[in-house]
């Protein structure tokens, strides 16, 4: 499971004395051992599932993302520059993303099987694109801009 995987990334990076990613790979099995509280706590003695450690991984580097921006209208390289760094090593652990002409595909064949024609029907046709089974390597936010462009024209 990928929860193993990063453990024994953990272990290797600890060996290797490489700080950067022990930091962001505790960070990672930080937010998973949030997740399974909160998940425990609500009466479910589920395991944590690999799209549940897909979602908290993509959220990290949406988080990032937006901090990059705002440091690069601080004119704080340096910080850009360390959450690029820790984006890198988190997009290890994710499937690799599909091509944007593939996620483009996709998302058509879902418009067109729900007949969505306009705006109103962007939550159902973002529902299902996240029931799709390669959800976990469509980059949403892609996915969402061009779905409305298609809803918009």
């Amino acid at each position: 499971m990928l929860k193993k995987q990063l453990t024994e990334n953990l272990i290797a990076a600890v060996k290797k004395k490489d700080k950067e990613s022990i930091n962001t790979i505790r960070l990672i099995l930080a937010a998973i051992k949030d997740k399974e509280i909160a998940i425990r706590s609500d009466g479910k003695k589920e395991e944590i599932s690999q799209e549940i450690i897909f979602s908290i991984l993509k959220n990290m580097i949406k988080q990032r993302n937006e901090s990059i921006d705002l440091y690069k209208k601080g004119n704080r390289q340096e910080l850009a520059d360390k959450e690029k760094k820790e984006i890198d090593i988190i997009q290890r652990f994710l499937p690799k993303q599909l091509d944007e002409n593939v996620i483009k595909d996709i998302c058509k064949e879902i418009i067109e099987k729900l007949n969505a024609k306009n705006m109103s029907d962007m939550g159902k046709v973002m529902a299902e694109i996240k029931k799709h089974k390669s959800s976990s390597q469509i980059d949403m936010a892609n996915a969402s801009s061009y779905v409305k462009i298609v809803l918009n024209s």
